[in-house]
């Protein structure tokens, strides 16, 4: 009797504890990056990437900082006009340079995300459920037209996995071009209104979600990789 009422006891104590986690992103990932310059105002740039996400937030983002980003139809419709090749990831770089200079653009910033994908046990309603959560790393950097020459890098890694996988890859996206641009120190520290969860862009005001630790008790170990 004594171990039964110990067993369950041990039970609610977990469900109780496990009620106040769930899978969120963490408030400040760790990022690297640097730049030897930044773009003027105005600049024409190119958002180049395989996910559509990736390449939204960071278009939004320098769209934010006064830059002028060209759509990717412009590019693959030079490439067509050219017959020139970029679909799918066997593209070149130097074609994608090429066909961005065509339109206009001074700069073209490839982004390239790589996300992995768990199917976990979610205990933050007191009961289990099946719930899919991703980590991701967002690198993005940003390329000359005429020389080819690297001007900007940042990248930007979650450390706990989240559920929400649109405020994710949008909040990593801000953290490495705030990283890249010098608004924000490389590591794991940032100002609390760099990028608050939930617009995922450069604000000078406002103040930061405080997420809860991720918690986890099952899960598929084996992620699957999405460029």
């Amino acid at each position: 009797m004594k171990l039964a009422n110990l067993l369950i006891g041990w039970v609610l104590l977990l469900l109780s504890t496990a009620g106040c986690h769930g899978y969120t992103l963490l408030e400040t990932p760790t990022t690297d990056g640097f730049h030897s310059k930044l773009p003027a105002p105005y600049t024409r740039a190119v958002v180049w990437g395989g996910r559509s996400d990736t390449v939204q937030s960071a278009s939004t983002w320098l769209l934010k900082k006064g830059l002028l980003v060209v759509d990717q139809t412009k590019v693959l419709q030079a490439a067509a006009d050219q017959k020139v090749s970029l679909s799918g990831y066997q593209y070149l770089e130097t074609d994608v340079l090429r066909m961005a200079k065509l339109v206009g653009a001074r700069l073209v910033v490839f982004s390239n995300a790589e996300v992995g994908t768990w199917e976990a046990l979610d205990w933050s309603g007191g009961f289990p459920r099946s719930q899919r959560v991703y980590s991701a790393t967002i690198a993005l950097r940003a390329v000359d037209v005429n020389t080819g020459e690297i001007e900007w890098s940042g990248k930007a890694q979650s450390t706990e996995r989240f559920s929400n996988i649109e405020e994710g890859v949008s909040l990593l996206t801000c953290h490495a071009l705030a990283t890249a641009w010098g608004m924000r120190n490389p590591g794991s520290v940032a100002p609390e209104n760099i990028c608050p969860p939930g617009s995922g862009l450069m604000t000078t005001e406002g103040s930061r979600h405080h997420a809860t630790p991720a918690a986890s008790t099952k899960e598929n170990l084996t992620p699957s990789m999405n460029n």
